[in-house]
């Protein structure tokens, strides 16, 4: 139950969202979803004195093309993310991280913009933004800009948000490009222990690996060279080890301790790999 008292507003207009942003920016939340900030409040975790909600704003919720890139507005829910055809055919990793987040409930709630403010660190869509080397566009007042992922997740549920800057928009390379997405969990709909996203481009000898659950934010490797000769044994051995080195700061929970996740963040990102270099890339 929620029991400190709060001002609600639920503007029609992204402008009146940023000017109530700009005057009260210390003492708001943002509501999307409400899939994560509503149980926290509930627990007591924030005590925000306004939330301001996104839900009854227009043109925040679409998929499109745009050149080499898909452009995704930060308003796009999970389940519509799991149903469209462009992401399905240019960053189907991305469908599958959708796939696995919570329930039915929560899928046709949750936003993707409101998963990525709140940067959890078991979250589904982390790892996929990193490896996919995602933008990430915010705006505010003054005018907007954007930040790669891997500058845009700072910490332990940490972003380089200021607290007067909405996320509005994420782009996502549009190519030729064979990608995969592997968790591991204890019960369907459950955060990851660990999880991983891989991306691989024969076509220019590029590749990039991803793990969740090791760190505050995304374990991000770039293993081109690992993979110069393909995905055979020794290579998948080397970029395993270096998963396993580089995931020296794991934290311990309920669910694994450091040692296990690092051995789980290696096994995963091999399989992830495996994966990718399995499924034929999609044709644009």
């Amino acid at each position: 139950m929620i029991i400190q008292e709060f001002d609600f507003r639920a503007p029609r207009e992204l402008g009146d969202v940023l000017r109530l942003l700009a005057e009260h920016r210390d003492d708001t939340k943002l509501l999307a979803g409400g899939m994560s900030l509503v149980p926290m409040m509930a627990l007591g975790l924030v005590r925000p004195l306004m939330v301001i909600s996104l839900n009854h704003l227009s043109g925040l919720s679409y998929v499109r093309e745009d050149g080499p890139d898909l452009r995704i507005g930060a308003g796009t829910t999970h389940a519509e993310i799991v149903g469209d055809p462009l992401i399905a055919r240019h960053c189907p990793m991305l469908l599958q991280a959708a796939r696995c987040i919570g329930d039915v409930q929560v899928r046709n709630r949750g936003t993707i913009g409101g998963t990525l403010a709140h940067a959890d660190p078991a979250a589904d869509y982390l790892p996929v933004m990193a490896a996919a080397d995602a933008r990430i566009t915010v705006r505010n007042l003054n005018g907007q800009r954007e930040l790669r992922a891997e500058a845009f997740f700072t910490g332990l549920m940490q972003t380089a948000l200021s607290p007067d800057e909405v996320l509005v928009e994420l782009t996502i390379p549009k190519s030729r490009v064979q990608t995969s997405y592997q968790r591991l969990h204890r019960i369907e709909g459950n955060f990851a222990i660990v999880n991983a996203a891989a991306v691989v481009d024969p076509a220019r000898q590029r590749a990039r690996v991803a793990v969740g659950g090791v760190g505050p934010v995304p374990l991000t490797l770039d293993i081109s060279a690992e993979l110069r000769q393909g995905a055979n044994a020794a290579a998948l051995e080397a970029i395993a080890t270096r998963v396993y080195d580089a995931a020296s700061d794991a934290p311990e929970d309920l669910n694994a301790g450091p040692e296990y996740r690092r051995r789980m963040a290696a096994l995963y990102a091999r399989r992830a790999i495996e994966t990718a270099f399995a499924v034929p890339a999609a044709a644009i």
